[in-house]
């Protein structure tokens, strides 16, 4: 399924294209659950109409950070000085570590001037936007300042994020943004939204999405694992048990689908074991395969109820 309908954050989603428009850095502020990840998603492509957008997963570790950035701004056509270019990602990704090959430091000045000389030539400052930057440490702080000069950092954190010892120089340089529970009429219609894209019936709607209201307070992320994972009736009968329900109802599916593949690479090889002992004339290879796979038939079902449900 795609993903989930993005609903509400409309001034927030304003004030973040603001800043980056005006070549700002900004914290986009919000616990988990709150929808950093999907606003990001979501003005994506309004900030490519402002300049060139830098999507970057984490900024912790900090060397796959570095790299992840090396790669947007390739993918930008923004290369780093002194290294030939191919245009082959891969080529060029080797030829940059090899270059700059004395740490990290050596990586981030190499980053911050081929900014500095995209900027010279008369472009706008790209926006550089990290879905997670809650592993921020004091070392990373001078080289993401330095990086904030040349263009927009856009970086989704937790509210303790800021106040990690030693940060506090980078957050005084960004606007900030912060999400809140979405509103009772936003919370509502992404529940009607979501039920939809799911198929979720029930014999009263009405009652159902109070119910998910209630459980999950306005935070989207447990709007979306409610109506994905729980089944309607239990959601009515249990809506004070709060969203550790969903939760748990996600993590009991994870655990069945992550179980699905040791299955059948346990039944693989019973049945290679049965068929190499056909062809080698093995008897005991021959016999052990076939049970094997005769108990894999047996209990899988079971030991994949049991781990779910569990």
């Amino acid at each position: 399924m795609s993903a989930p309908p993005f609903i509400g954050r409309t001034a927030e989603g304003r004030a973040l294209l603001l800043s980056v428009r005006a070549a700002r850095s900004v914290a986009l502020v919000a616990p988990p659950a709150y929808g950093k990840t999907a606003l990001l998603r979501e003005l994506a492509p309004a900030v490519e109409e402002i300049t060139v957008a830098l999507p970057v997963p984490k900024l912790a570790p900090f060397t796959a950070f570095l790299t992840d950035l090396h790669d947007a701004l390739h993918a930008a056509r923004i290369y780093a000085p002194g290294v030939q270019v191919t245009g082959r990602l891969d080529d060029d990704r080797a030829t940059w570590k090899k270059k700059y090959a004395g740490g990290n430091e050596a990586k981030a000045r190499s980053l911050i001037e081929s900014l500095r000389l995209y900027l010279q030539a008369g472009n706008q400052p790209p926006a550089v936007l990290v879905d997670d930057a809650g592993g921020v440490t004091q070392s990373m702080t001078p080289v993401l300042v330095a990086l904030a000069a040349h263009c927009a950092l856009v970086l989704a954190c937790y509210p303790d994020t800021l106040k990690k010892a030693g940060t506090r120089r980078l957050w005084q340089l960004c606007d900030r943004v912060d999400l809140p529970e979405l509103s009772a009429g936003e919370s509502r219609a992404l529940v009607q939204s979501l039920s939809g894209a799911y198929g979720i019936t029930t014999p009263d709607t009405k009652a159902y999405e109070n119910a998910v209201l209630s459980v999950s307070a306005g935070v989207p992320g447990e709007i979306v694992r409610l109506v994905r994972y729980v089944p309607a009736a239990e959601i009515v009968q249990r809506k004070k048990t709060g969203t550790a329900l969903a939760q748990h109802a996600a993590a009991r599916e994870e655990r069945g689908v992550a179980l699905a593949p040791v299955l059948m690479l346990g039944g693989a090889v019973f049945m290679v074991t049965k068929y190499v002992g056909l062809a080698r004339g093995e008897m005991d290879s021959y016999v052990i395969g076939g049970v094997g796979i005769a108990v894999f038939m047996v209990l899988g079902p079971f030991l994949r109820k049991w781990t779910v449900t569990r």
